[in-house]
């Protein structure tokens, strides 16, 4: 368990900040910081997680000739994964503040990122939490694939004890009831944060 909650909050932390500087990027009306970000974007939305997960563990030590211990693996291919989804999450929210609030900072002679920094960001983020809870409720469900590379989470150590044990409705049932119940803490914090953030914005 606690392994599976290291796996997904390293994930989590790494996948938002990096989605958040994504989705500013693509949202950027410099072309040489919104190429690239739509490049990276497009490319590993595209390509399932597992492959990513195979990919880092398996692949990438073959090109640069180190081992990759499964956490590593795993928390680079969760956080490319989540970065990809959430920039577009981010970049949605952005999108989604009124032009008048642009002009507003430009005339108080704020630049693009002290514009997005006090100006858009924080009422994009408002608006984007609701999204970001369910992306981020559905990476804490994707790092049971870990267990596909030997990571020790709940799933896996559930295999072992199946394997073992020839318990496999006792095994995978408790690793269900431990999940539900991440999720469900998760999503309860989640919600408390919204209702947070809407009332300093109603004040």
């Amino acid at each position: 368990l606690l392994r599976t909650v290291e796996l997904a909050l390293v994930s989590l932390v790494a996948g938002l900040t990096s989605g958040l500087f994504l989705g500013m990027a693509r949202s950027s009306p410099r072309i040489w910081l919104r190429w690239p970000a739509s490049c990276f974007i497009e490319l590993f939305r595209n390509i399932p997680v597992l492959i990513l997960l195979f990919w880092f563990f398996f692949v990438m030590p073959m090109l640069l000739g180190t081992r990759t211990p499964p956490f590593v693996a795993a928390v680079v291919a969760f956080s490319v994964y989540l970065a990809a989804y959430s920039a577009e999450i981010f970049r949605a929210g952005i999108q989604s503040v009124e032009a008048g609030q642009w002009d507003a900072a430009r005339s108080l002679g704020f630049g693009y990122f002290r514009s997005m920094r006090y100006c858009i960001l924080p009422q994009a983020i408002r608006r984007v939490i609701p999204a970001l809870t369910t992306q981020s409720i559905e990476l804490v469900k994707t790092t049971a694939l870990a267990s596909t590379i030997a990571y020790g989470d709940i799933l896996y150590q559930a295999k072992l004890i199946s394997d073992q044990e020839l318990r496999p409705l006792e095994a995978y049932t408790v690793a269900a009831a431990m999940f539900i119940a991440m999720l469900v803490a998760f999503s309860y914090l989640s919600t408390q944060v919204e209702k947070l953030l809407g009332r300093s914005e109603q004040r």
